[in-house]
């Protein structure tokens, strides 16, 4: 399978603030391993997929209410069992770079277990490759 984008949007509303009236820092991560869990999906045409790590992630720049947030997400690495997906979050009112992270999921059975998804990626352009070598370093190996 070819490497491809997926975007989604969310609209940050007064639940979703921390005590400093800016977009919380643990639902924002939430929504970034929902973008994951659907390119991940997605891929493998399942459901049955479970999030297994999140890397360092760190914050570059606050988000207000009423701002919208953007979440790009592309699968940039699959092992036998396992996908990695590349997360970056901006803000589309003031493009505003907000997080980037990798999280990785697992293919597994109903009850738990890896189960081989037979993925191949292919990465088409010189970009494509930086990242698909950067998130091989997230993989994990079930």
């Amino acid at each position: 399978m070819k490497m491809r984008p997926i975007t989604l949007r969310h609209m940050v509303m007064g639940q979703d603030l921390n005590h400093h009236g800016t977009l919380y820092a643990g639902r924002c991560v939430e929504w970034m391993v929902e973008a994951g869990l659907i390119a991940a999906c997605d891929a493998t045409h399942r459901n049955h997929i479970v999030c297994v790590h999140i890397n360092d992630l760190y914050f570059r720049t606050p988000v207000q209410r009423g701002d919208q947030v953007e979440y790009t997400t592309t699968v940039c690495y699959v092992g036998k069992s396992s996908l990695v997906a590349y997360v970056r979050v901006e803000n589309v009112i003031n493009g505003a770079f907000v997080v980037d992270g990798f999280f990785t999921y697992v293919n597994v059975t109903d009850d738990g277990r890896p189960l081989p998804h037979g993925l191949i990626l292919e990465a088409v352009t010189e970009a494509d490759k930086e990242l698909m070598q950067l998130g091989s370093g997230y993989a994990r190996k079930p």
